[in-house]
């Protein structure tokens, strides 16, 4: 798994960076953060389906072990947005390494940015104090996404089960 990060996210979390062709990769993600209420509220986005988890009042000390953390994080978001079971095992069992870089492309950027908004504006209604977010999680999912000026409009959950379909 490689999680291309923004600079903010790359100064809190100071990985090692590693530079990876990830243009079609299924375990490819990008990662921001914004502090809401003194906590950390971060949004993981998928890079191929724009699939999003957020996560609210993660501490450092969770990305000690980022495997784990982000196995359990994706199954959780992926079991509540009703994916079958076997296809979400599948998918994190393939997540043997986690690996961060440099954000991609301001194109990925500003989906991310735009994915942190609509995340930001649902957390006034939804905000609990739980590690997983996946009320907000499951709205940023169902919610259509554009690309190339809206002209291909798709589904992040349905992108995502299409992808994992071919796992």
């Amino acid at each position: 798994m490689h999680i291309q990060c923004t600079k903010k996210m790359l100064d809190f979390l100071k990985p090692d960076i590693q530079t990876i062709n990830t243009d079609h990769d299924i375990y490819a993600w990008h990662m921001n953060y914004q502090t809401i209420l003194r906590k950390k509220f971060i949004v993981l986005m998928h890079d191929l389906s724009r699939y999003c988890v957020v996560l609210y009042g993660v501490k450092k000390s969770d990305f000690k072990d980022p495997i784990d953390f982000m196995k359990k994080s994706i199954s959780i978001a992926m079991d509540f947005d009703g994916f079958p079971k076997a296809l979400v095992l599948e998918y994190v069992h393939g997540i043997n390494h986690v690996t961060y870089g440099k954000t991609k492309n301001k194109t990925m950027v500003s989906q991310l940015n735009r994915a942190m908004m609509d995340a930001k504006m649902m957390a006034h209604n939804y905000l609990s104090d739980r590690l997983y977010q996946i009320d907000i999680s499951h709205f940023l999912n169902k919610g259509p996404v554009g690309t190339n000026n809206w002209k291909e409009v798709h589904y992040p959950k349905d992108k995502m089960l299409e992808y994992m379909d071919l796992l």
